[in-house]
């Protein structure tokens, strides 16, 4: 039996995405850009955590508790800078949203990352469970109080 012509464009588009989005998978990267800013990711698992980092006002546990943490959970930290003066940015509010890149149905997580204390300096973190093997998406908003709106990078990682 012949397969339609139109069968047959659907299926080399669909062996094209695939292809697009494996090669795609592969661009992990760790820094990204905005107009305003320059931010840098790091992922971790949680349960890798040795030097706890702490947040800024101390008068709760990281995140809820690096202990109720499951296997699967990563803690996703970012530093953000201004492009112009590279000056850190300490007191902005920052978002975060993980998306399992799946095809349909891809879970997403969003919740604020967290100022905190890492060796000294000022990041943004927060738990995020990543069950899934995979590609996820991670963006990242900021908010600062003087200025209107807010800028997003976006990360791809394999996880």
């Amino acid at each position: 039996m012949k397969m339609p012509n139109y069968m047959s464009s659907v299926i080399l588009a669909v062996i094209t995405l695939f292809a697009v989005s494996n090669l795609h998978a592969t661009d992990s990267s760790w820094n990204a850009e905005s107009k305003s800013y320059k931010v840098y990711l790091g992922a971790v698992s949680a349960n890798l955590l040795k030097k706890k980092p702490y947040l800024i006002d101390r008068d709760k546990a990281l995140h809820g508790g690096i202990g109720k943490q499951g296997s699967a959970s990563k803690h996703i930290m970012v530093s953000v800078f201004r492009k112009g003066d590279h000056e850190r940015v300490l007191d902005a509010t920052v978002i975060g949203e993980i998306k399992h890149k799946k095809l349909i149905g891809g879970a997403k997580i969003r919740k604020p990352l967290e100022k905190m204390v890492t060796s000294g300096a000022i990041t943004y973190g927060n738990f995020f469970n990543m069950t899934e093997k995979g590609v996820y998406k991670i963006s990242i908003e900021i908010f600062e109080s003087d200025k209107n709106g807010s800028e997003e990078v976006v990360f791809i990682q394999k996880n």
